[in-house]
C-alpha cells in the first residue's frame, strides 16, 4: 500500500510539472499609467527566449508561454517593466513614464492608432495639458506656435472668432475657408473651418464649443502618409482633437477656476489717431497749403467742424478694460470594466470693445465599457451652448467701433454737455451722415448676435471576432442650431436711411457618419516581431442643412426697443433653402513592421461625393511610406552620441472637396423671371458637370534622432506639395445665352505649389533634483509659386497672379517717396524705377512682396524648481508684406475732413523745402496729384514680428503637509499673463502686424493683452 501511495504521489507532482511546462495562449493589454490609454507597439517578450510580439493599436496582445515565465514589456518613454505568468489571466499592465520625452508617443487618426516608433508619416501631437486653463475661447488660438508648419492667425479680439490655419502654406485659392484644414473630434468629421455655419457676417467660430479642458491631445496630419486616407477632404492637413477618457483606479475629482483682466494691446506709435491739437493745426494747415482758401474761410471751416471744442479721444471712448473668468469641474474615474470622464464648465469673455462679449457653457461624457473578453463598447458626448455679441468689424461698415476710432474726427464729441450720449444728425460737427456715425450710439441701441447650441455624439462598438481579427463600428451625429439678430437703428448708422432694418436668421445642421471597419494582425510565421497590420472600411456621411432668413425695414422711432422683425413696417425678404451633402467611401490601410525596425505603410481611399460633378464624382487616393530606426541596428549602438535615429519619407495623393460649394456642379434653373404677373422660369447657372476636387500630390522625407538617452529630441523635414486642378472661374461667350446672369464657369485649371522646410526641437536640457528645463523650438519655412493658372499675369483685385509668383503677390503703383524741393509724392512710372513723375495715374503697377509669411515659429520654455513653475510661449512670424485697407483716408491731406491721421503722418510731413522724408505736404485734396494717399508700396509694411504669447508663473502646493492632510492630491495657484510684447520691424507700421492672411488690416476688433489669476484643486 505504502509503494502504491509513493507511486501516486510521485506521478502526481509529475503530472503537475507538466502542466506547469505546457504551453498556454495569453492575451493581454498594455496601457499607461499616466492616462490610461491603450500603447501600440509595445515590445512583450518572453525572458531567456527569443520569443515576442508587439501590441496592437488597442494595447492587445497574444502569445504562447507558460505559466511561471517571466514577461518584459519595453516602450519608448516609458519605463520597462516584467511580471511572472500567473495561472490565471494576465493583469492590464500599466507602463509608468519615465524621463524620456513622452510627446508624440502614438499618433491616433480616425482609424486607427499607431506608434510613432513605427510611423511612416509626419504629424505633430499636442498634449492638452500643455494647453488648460490658458484663458483662449478656442483652441486654435493655444495651438498658435506650437507645431512646425501650422500657421495660425489670430487677427481678431472678437471673443469666439474664427480664426485662419494653414498647415503647410496655402493649398486653395478659392476662397479662405477652402484652404481651412479638416477637422475630425473624436473620429467624427466636423463642420469645421470650410464649412462656416453663418450667414450674416458673423465671427463666431464654428469650433468654439470645444472646451481646451477637456482635450486629451490635438494631432495635426501633414504628409500624405497622415492624410491620404481622408481622401478626397485631406489636402489642407487634418487637425484629429482627442478628448479626455476615464482611466481605472482611484476617483479624481478636479476643479479648475480663472479669472482676471484685459486690455487692448498698446497702439503701435506710428498708429496712434491724432490728438485734437494736433488735428486741429493739421486741418488748418492743410487748407492753407492747398492755396485755394482765405484764412477767413479756413476759420469757417474749423468752426463749422467744430475745431474750437475740447475735443475728445475717441479711441479711448469705444474702448474699455475687459474681463474674463472661466471654471471647469470633472471627474475621471473606473475600474477594468468600466471608465468615466465627465466634465462641465464655464467660459465667459467680455472683450475690450463695445458690446463685444462672449458666453459658453460646455459638457463631456466619455464612457468606455468592457462587455466582455470579445465586445466593448464606447460613448461621446460633447454639448455645448454659445451666447455671442460682435460689433460690426471691418472699416466697410462705418458703425464699426474700431474703424470709428479712426474715422471719426476728433471734434465730433461723443457726449453732449448734459453727458447724454450725442445722437445729433446735423451739422459737421455731429453725424450728419451715416459714414459719420457715433458709435456710443450703435452700441446703445443696435443688436447683433448669435446663439448657437451643438451637440456632438458618438458611439463605438468593437468585437474581437478572434485575436487577430477585429471589428469596429462607429456612428456619430454632430448637430447645431445657430439663430442670428440683428438689429441696426432708425436714427443713426448704416440703415439710418431705411429707416431702420432688422434681420433673424436659423440655421440648423445635422451631420451624421458611419464608419465600419475590420482590422487585421497577421504575424509572418518564424519571423520574430515580424507582422501586418491591414484595416478595410466603409464610411458613409451626410451634412443637412436648414436655413431661412426673415429682413425688414421701418421701425418705429419711438419705441427703440422693439427690435423684431415683426415689428417693421416693411418686410422686404423671407427665404428658405437647404444646402446638404453627402461622402461616401471605401478604405484600406497597411502597415508592415519588422522588429520596430523597418516600417512601410501604404493607404488607398475610393471617394464619391455629392460636391463633384458627374463626370468625375468618384476618385482614388493613395499613399506609400516607409520608415527606418537606425538605432535598432547593431553598429547603432557602437557609437555614443545618437540614443536614437529614424528615416521616414512618403508620397501620395489627396484632394480637396472644400475648394467646391454644395451645388457649384449644377447646372440649374430658377424661378423669379416673371411676366405679366405670372412665374417665370430660365436657365441661370451654367454648372459644370465635370467640376471635381482640387488634387495634391505630396512628397515628404523627415529625419528624427534623439541625444542623452533622448532628452533631446529633433526632427527635421522637408516637403514637396503639387495642387493640381485648382479651382478657376473662366470667361464664357456670351453667346452661350448665359452673358447676362453669369459670366464665368468654375473649372480644374490652376495649379500651384509649396515646399519647404520644418524645425522642431524638444527635450529637458537640464534636470537635477529640484530644477528641470522644457523646451519646445520649431520653425518652418514655405515657399509658395503659382504654376498654372487660367489665365497668366491677371490681376486680381490687389494681388498680381502669374507663374512663379507667389498666390497672395501684392501688385501697386510703385513709390517713388517725396521730392525734397516742394513736397510732392512722387511715383516710379516703369518697373525698373528710372523715371519718377507726380501724375499717380502715370505710376506703373508693379509686383511687390507677398502678404502670406516665409517662417513661422515657436518657442516654449518651462521651468520646474521646486514646484515654482515659470512658463514662457513666443510666437514669431517673418518674411511678408502686410497693408492697410484704409491708407488713403488715415494719411496725408487728401481726406483731411472726413478722418483723423496717423501719428506718423503727422511727425514726418513734409513742411521744409530740402526736407527728405517718406511722406508727402499735408495738402486738402492730395496735393498736385490728387492721389499722395492712394494705394502704392509706400503703404505695404514688414510684417515681421515676435510676440510673447504666454507667461504663467505657478506654485504646485500638494506637497505640503496641510494639503495632504485635507486629502488633496493637486493645489496648483498660477497667475498669467498673454500678449504682453510683441517685437515689430517698421517703424512705419500703424496697426498691429497679425493681420488675416491676404495681409490687409481692416480694423477689426484688436488683439487683447490679459492677466489672470487661477487656481487648480484635484481630491
Amino acid at each position: 500500500m505504502k509503494r502504491i501511495f509513493t507511486f501516486f504521489f510521485t506521478l502526481s507532482i509529475f503530472a503537475m510539472n507538466f502542466a506547469m511546462a505546457q504551453n498556454t495562449k495569453l492575451t493581454g493589454k498594455v496601457v499607461s499609467a499616466d492616462d490610461g490609454q491603450p500603447l501600440p507597439g509595445v515590445s512583450v517578450s518572453i525572458q531567456g527566449t527569443k520569443q515576442g510580439v508587439l501590441s496592437d493599436g488597442d494595447g492587445n496582445f497574444t502569445l504562447t508561454a507558460s505559466v511561471g515565465q517571466v514577461l518584459a514589456f519595453s516602450y519608448v518613454g516609458f519605463t520597462g517593466q516584467q511580471i511572472t505568468i500567473p495561472a490565471g489571466a494576465l493583469p492590464v499592465i500599466k507602463l509608468k513614464s519615465d524621463n524620456h520625452m513622452l510627446s508624440d508617443v502614438v499618433i491616433k487618426d480616425s482609424y486607427g492608432t499607431q506608434a510613432k516608433k513605427t510611423y511612416t508619416g509626419s504629424a505633430g501631437v499636442v498634449k492638452g495639458a500643455e494647453n488648460e486653463n490658458k484663458p483662449f475661447s478656442t483652441f486654435q488660438q493655444a495651438l498658435q506656435g506650437e507645431i512646425a508648419g501650422v500657421n495660425v492667425q489670430i487677427n481678431s479680439g472678437q471673443p469666439g472668432a474664427l480664426n485662419q490655419v494653414r498647415i503647410r502654406g496655402i493649398n486653395s485659392i478659392t476662397s479662405a475657408a477652402a484652404a481651412q484644414p479638416l477637422y475630425v473630434i473624436d473620429g467624427m468629421i466636423v463642420n469645421g473651418g470650410a464649412d462656416l455655419t453663418q450667414r450674416a457676417g458673423g465671427t463666431l467660430s464654428p469650433l468654439a464649443g470645444i472646451n481646451n479642458n477637456d482635450i486629451e491631445n490635438i494631432t495635426v496630419l501633414k504628409d500624405a502618409a497622415a492624410t491620404a486616407i481622408y481622401g478626397s477632404r485631406g489636402s489642407n492637413g487634418v487637425i484629429v482633437i482627442n478628448t479626455k477618457r476615464g482611466k481605472s483606479g482611484k476617483t479624481e475629482v478636479r476643479f479648475d477656476a480663472e479669472g482676471g483682466i484685459s486690455s487692448n494691446l498698446p497702439l503701435p506709435d506710428a498708429g496712434k489717431p491724432l490728438t485734437p491739437d494736433q488735428y486741429r493745426s493739421m486741418f488748418n494747415e492743410a487748407f492753407v497749403n492747398s492755396g485755394q482758401y482765405t484764412a477767413a474761410q479756413i476759420t469757417a471751416l474749423g468752426t463749422s467742424y467744430g475745431l474750437n471744442s475740447a475735443g475728445n479721444n475717441w479711441y479711448d471712448l469705444v474702448t474699455k478694460r475687459g474681463s474674463q473668468q472661466q471654471y471647469n469641474v470633472s471627474v475621471n474615474g473606473g475600474n477594468e470594466k468600466t471608465r468615466i470622464f465627465t466634465s462641465a464648465g464655464y467660459f465667459t469673455q467680455d472683450a475690450t470693445v463695445l458690446k463685444s462679449y462672449l458666453k459658453r457653457i460646455t459638457g463631456t461624457l466619455n464612457l468606455d465599457h468592457t462587455v466582455s473578453k470579445s465586445f466593448s463598447i464606447a460613448t461621446n458626448l460633447n454639448v455645448s451652448s454659445i451666447n455671442q455679441n460682435a460689433p460690426l468689424q471691418g472699416s466697410a461698415y462705418y458703425s464699426s467701433p474700431l474703424a470709428s476710432a479712426y474715422f471719426l474726427r476728433p471734434f465730433q464729441l461723443g457726449y453732449n454737455a448734459d453727458g447724454s450720449i450725442n445722437s445729433s444728425v446735423t451739422g459737421n460737427a455731429n453725424f450728419p451722415t451715416s459714414s459719420n456715425s457715433n458709435p456710443l450710439y450703435i452700441a446703445a441701441h443696435d443688436v447683433r448676435g448669435i446663439n448657437n447650441v451643438r451637440l456632438l455624439g458618438a458611439q463605438t462598438i468593437k468585437w474581437n471576432i478572434w485575436d487577430q481579427l477585429k471589428y469596429t463600428g462607429y456612428a456619430s451625429m454632430d448637430y447645431q442650431t445657430n439663430e442670428e439678430t440683428s438689429f441696426l437703428n432708425a436714427q443713426m448708422g448704416d440703415a439710418r436711411s431705411l429707416n431702420g432694418s432688422g434681420t433673424s436668421q436659423y440655421s440648423r445642421y445635422a451631420n451624421w457618419l458611419v464608419r465600419n471597419q475590420l482590422d487585421y494582425r497577421y504575424n509572418i510565421h518564424g519571423v520574430e516581431d515580424f507582422y501586418v497590420d491591414a484595416s478595410v472600411g466603409y464610411e458613409a456621411q451626410k451634412s443637412a442643412g436648414y436655413l431661412n432668413t426673415a429682413y425688414a425695414t421701418g421701425y418705429p422711432l419711438t419705441q427703440p426697443t422693439l427690435t423684431a422683425v415683426g415689428n417693421a413696417a416693411t418686410p422686404a425678404t423671407a427665404s428658405e433653402s437647404t444646402s446638404n451633402y453627402t461622402f461616401d467611401a471605401l478604405y484600406a490601410r497597411a502597415n508592415i513592421n519588422y522588429k520596430n525596425r523597418y516600417s512601410l505603410s501604404g493607404s488607398f481611399r475610393r471617394d464619391g461625393g455629392s460636391r463633384f460633378g458627374t463626370d468625375k464624382q468618384y476618385g482614388s487616393f493613395y499613399s506609400v511610406g516607409g520608415a527606418w530606426n537606425i538605432d535598432g541596428e547593431d553598429f547603432f549602438k557602437k557609437q555614443n552620441i545618437l540614443t536614437t535615429a529614424k528615416i521616414r519619407s512618403s508620397y501620395g495623393t489627396t484632394g480637396n472637396a472644400n475648394a467646391l460649394a454644395n451645388y457649384q456642379w449644377r447646372p440649374t434653373a430658377g424661378y423669379g423671371f416673371n411676366y405679366n404677373s405670372a412665374n417665370g422660369q430660365a436657365y441661370n447657372t451654367v454648372g459644370n458637370p465635370s467640376l471635381t476636387w482640387e488634387s495634391s500630390k505630396k512628397f515628404d522625407i523627415g529625419v528624427d534622432f534623439g541625444f542623452f538617452n533622448d532628452r533631446l529630441l529633433f526632427n527635421v523635414d522637408y516637403y514637396n506639395n503639387k495642387v493640381d486642378g485648382l479651382i478657376q472661374l473662366v470667361n464664357i461667350p456670351w453667346e452661350s445665352g448665359f452673358g447676362a446672369t453669369q459670366t464665368s464657369q468654375a473649372q480644374n485649371v490652376g495649379a500651384l505649389q509649396n515646399k519647404g522646410w520644418e524645425f522642431t526641437v524638444k527635450g529637458v536640457p537640464v534636470k537635477t533634483k529640484d530644477f528641470s528645463w522644457n523646451v519646445n523650438l520649431n520653425a518652418a519655412y514655405n515657399a509658395n509659386r503659382m504654376t498654372k493658372l487660367a489665365q497668366n499675369n491677371q490681376v486680381n483685385g490687389n494681388y498680381w497672379l502669374a507663374n512663379n509668383y507667389d498666390y497672395y503677390t501684392y501688385y501697386t503703383r510703385a513709390y517713388a517717396g517725396v521730392n525734397p524741393a516742394n513736397g510732392n509724392a512722387l511715383w516710379y512710372t516703369d518697373a525698373g524705377r528710372t523715371s519718377t513723375t507726380t501724375n499717380y495715374s502715370a505710376a506703373a503697377r508693379v509686383p511687390y512682396g507677398h502678404a502670406d509669411p516665409k517662417i513661422t515659429s515657436g518657442f516654449s520654455n518651462t521651468f520646474n524648481y521646486k514646484g515654482i513653475i515659470l512658463a514662457l510661449d513666443f510666437y514669431g512670424n517673418f518674411g511678408n508684406r502686410i497693408s492697410d485697407s484704409w491708407s488713403y483716408y488715415l494719411n496725408d491731406g487728401t481726406y483731411i475732413t472726413g478722418a483723423n491721421k496717423y501719428q506718423y503722418t503727422w511727425l514726418n510731413r513734409w513742411t521744409t523745402p530740402g526736407q527728405v522724408t517718406d511722406v508727402p505736404k499735408n495738402v486738402y485734396g492730395g496735393g498736385s496729384s490728387s492721389n499722395s494717399s492712394s494705394g502704392s508700396t509706400r503703404f505695404l509694411y514688414y510684417g515681421d514680428y515676435i510676440r510673447l504669447k504666454n507667461v504663467s508663473l505657478g506654485y504646485d502646493l500638494k506637497n505640503l503637509d496641510v494639503v495632504k492632510k485635507c486629502g488633496i492630491s493637486k493645489l496648483y495657484l498660477y497667475a498669467r499673463a498673454t500678449n504682453l510684447w510683441t517685437k515689430t520691424y517698421d517703424k512705419r507700421l500703424p496697426f498691429d502686424p497679425e493681420v488675416p492672411i491676404n495681409g490687409y488690416n481692416t480694423e477689426d476688433i484688436p488683439q487683447i493683452r490679459t492677466i489672470t489669476i487661477g487656481l487648480n484643486v484635484g481630491f
